[in-house]
């Protein structure tokens, strides 16, 4: 029969800071824990998954987002979603970019690739 280990009182929850993931100790203006490198930062607005704008709140558990559509959003979840969409935004604006050119100099040192399949037969990759 194992014995519990001590209960310390006042470490289960930490809050981290949506701008850099540190320990967050104060809030900002929108009532959302920061760190103290980001007290005067704005968590800009983001959309949720359906496509409706995400408001943060603070409440007794500490901050979460609220969905017109969704409802209640815990702040790691959002801090998921607006990291997926963020991404995505990125990647369109990086595909709007033109590809550079390359000389034919840089064309005619080009490899053909080569395939090599591995089979259960190969003793060499199989010990």
């Amino acid at each position: 029969m194992g014995f519990k280990a001590k209960k310390s009182y006042g470490n289960y929850k930490r809050a981290m800071c949506p701008f850099c993931n540190g320990v967050a100790t104060q809030k900002n203006e929108q009532g959302i824990d920061v760190c103290r490198m980001h007290t005067k930062s704005v968590l800009q607005d983001f959309k949720c998954t359906c496509g409706s704008w995400l408001e943060p709140r603070a409440g007794k558990f500490g901050t979460y987002f609220n969905c017109i559509n969704c409802g209640n959003v815990n702040q790691s979840k959002a801090l998921e979603i607006k990291t997926i969409t963020t991404k995505n935004k990125i990647e369109d604006v990086l595909e709007d970019k033109p590809k550079p050119t390359f000389s034919n100099q840089t064309s005619t040192f080009r490899k053909e690739r080569k395939v090599i399949e591995i089979t259960t037969d190969d003793v060499e990759y199989f010990d």
